[in-house]
């Protein structure tokens, strides 16, 4: 729950008090820059059987009786709000005060759980499941800053085909040598390999996985050992973007359990038999099988059961899944929802690949370009950039900045956009310099923290005061912040900080150029360092929601 001056509640209770046929969706916040909170009467004119003089006289004057409202004014269908200045800045100046930030957050009791990244363990992450991680760990982020217990986790595939062909295609071709990434992901590619060529997938892993899922202990410990050596490496690749997963849950441990056991017993009246296979029917006319016929589990049944174990300790479970997996999140939900007694609130998160260039990604296939590969080039290009920028400061401080800048960028580059589109990655893209990227964040943040050890933070009267265009456009998008917040966890939108973040600093830029403070009257200097300081702690703290790095200097 965020505690914050919401005006555009106030607003609305204003407007339905005298018109209850008003909706929220008729009273929204004015990104277009003729006024700030805007009312549209079009649906109003419908509902009430009133023109639009007589509505706009109405609400005239019951909004502009609210102590925060210098003006309304009405035009071509709009109601147009403008808020007091003292308005914008007061509340965000005591929040600082008051607790360091902006807005302050009462602890929301709800446990949230985020399962993300849980890409399968056979080789190095690259970027296109680093967008997996990425919206995953932002996501999480945005929910903890919003007041929640959030916790995340990474389901450890370890009893499917591909992490058998991955410990198969070691155990055949590279027996007796290092048990190494480099070696366990060249007998991952041979073996599929060899499958492809003769067609040979159901001879050569089917008694394996036979022999795994009948809980041969041995067996399965071996295929967990193998697949912990890559998930170490996927681990300390993602670490270098600051992601970093509480839990780990392995498929193996639900191979046998008591939350497989309550799935079962759970869906006895609805299982059906097929020649001894157990399968649920789907309300798309498709089947979920839950068991073989020689009575071993299939991938759904523990999927069901690693939902009951996340339930224990979740109030909300969130799940970051490939677009590609639609079908079986659906299909999850149903049967959790519909046919279990699923208590718990269940949102997906599909998102879009990301391809390069050159085409799609896939690890069998070699066809990738791993996320450390990608931060190295990043880092290489970024430290060139800063090199030539800033001749005067020290190798060791241009590498500090290059990093952060090339995990921002790749961060920031891969968040602003909306999950359920598809990406190319473009390289000179990511790491663009110039504006609506991370360095141009970056940048700004810099520029006001120069201005804030140089001068302070300021002190104004929070009473009634006057700002200029550009003193008054920079202290409304500090202000709006909480507003972007909640959208962004009530809708799970990463992106929408993103957008956010663009808006902000344009507007301080604009700041910055026409408002200078050395020389000026003391009372415009203290007004002026202390919007400078609002914008500035807000960009901190809505910047990390991202992943961004910022940095005093650039």
């Amino acid at each position: 729950m965020l505690l914050f001056q919401d005006y555009l509640s106030k607003i609305r209770e204003s407007a339905k008090s005298i018109l209850p046929q008003v909706s929220d969706s008729d009273i929204l916040l004015d990104d277009s820059g003729f006024s700030d909170i805007v009312v549209r009467t079009f649906a109003l004119s419908k509902k009430t059987g009133m023109d639009f003089a007589s509505i706009a006289k109405e609400l005239e004057s019951s909004i502009g009786k609210l102590p925060f409202v210098e003006k309304v004014e009405s035009r071509n269908g709009y109601v147009n709000t403008f808020l007091k200045p003292s308005a914008f800045l007061a509340p965000v100046i005591e929040s600082l005060e008051r607790s360091g930030e902006y807005p302050d957050v009462f602890q929301d009791p709800e446990r949230v759980c985020v399962e993300h990244t849980s890409t399968n363990p056979t080789g190095p992450i690259h970027i296109g499941r680093a967008r997996n991680s990425i919206i995953g760990d932002s996501v999480a982020r945005i929910l903890s800053r919003y007041g929640y217990r959030v916790t995340t986790q990474y389901y450890v595939n370890d009893a499917g085909k591909q992490v058998i062909a991955l410990y198969e295609g070691f155990r055949r071709y590279f027996d007796g040598k290092d048990r190494n990434v480099g070696n366990l992901l060249a007998g991952y590619q041979k073996i599929y390999q060899e499958m492809e060529n003769i067609g040979g997938e159901a001879k050569i892993l089917g008694p394996v996985i036979k022999q795994y899922e009948s809980n041969d202990q041995e067996l399965v410990e071996e295929v967990k050992s193998t697949a912990a050596i890559v998930l170490q490496s996927i681990k300390g690749s993602l670490e270098k973007l600051g992601i970093k997963i509480d839990d780990f849950v392995w498929e193996s441990g639900f191979l046998q359990s008591s939350e497989l056991d309550q799935v079962f017993n759970s869906l006895d009246s609805y299982v059906k038999d097929e020649s001894g296979a157990k399968y649920l029917d789907l309300p798309n006319g498709r089947k979920m099988y839950l068991r073989r016929s020689d009575g071993t589990s299939l991938y759904p049944a523990r999927d069901l059961a690693y939902h009951l174990f996340k339930a224990l300790n979740a109030d909300w479970l969130i799940d970051v899944l490939g677009e590609d997996h639609k079908d079986h999140g659906t299909a999850l939900k149903h049967v959790l929802t519909e046919l279990m007694d699923f208590k718990q609130r269940l949102d997906f998160i599909f998102y879009g690949f990301i391809s390069l260039d050159t085409g799609k990604l896939s690890t069998r296939r070699g066809n990738i370009v791993t996320l450390d590969q990608l931060l190295e080039r990043m880092t290489e290009e970024a430290l060139a950039i800063v090199a030539e920028k800033r001749k005067d400061l020290p190798d060791g401080e241009l590498k500090i900045i290059a990093e952060a800048v090339a995990v921002s960028s790749i961060r920031f580059s891969v968040a602003r956009v909306n999950a359920d589109k598809h990406m190319v990655f473009r390289w000179s893209e990511a790491l663009n310099f110039e504006g609506d990227s991370a360095p141009f964040i970056m940048y700004a943040y810099s520029r006001a923290t120069s201005l804030f050890k140089d001068f302070g933070k300021g002190g104004i009267n929070l009473g009634e005061i006057k700002l200029d265009q550009y003193e008054r456009k920079l202290a409304r998008q500090v202000f709006m912040y909480p507003y972007y917040l909640s959208d962004a966890a009530k809708y799970l939108r990463p992106d929408l900080i993103c957008s956010y973040l663009l808006g902000l600093v344009k507007a301080y830029n604009d700041f910055y150029t026409n408002c200078r403070i050395k020389g000026e009257l003391p009372e415009i200097q203290e007004i002026r360092l202390a919007i400078n300081h609002a914008f500035r702690s807000v960009l901190f703290d809505s910047a990390r929601l991202v992943g961004i790095r910022l940095l005093e200097e650039m």
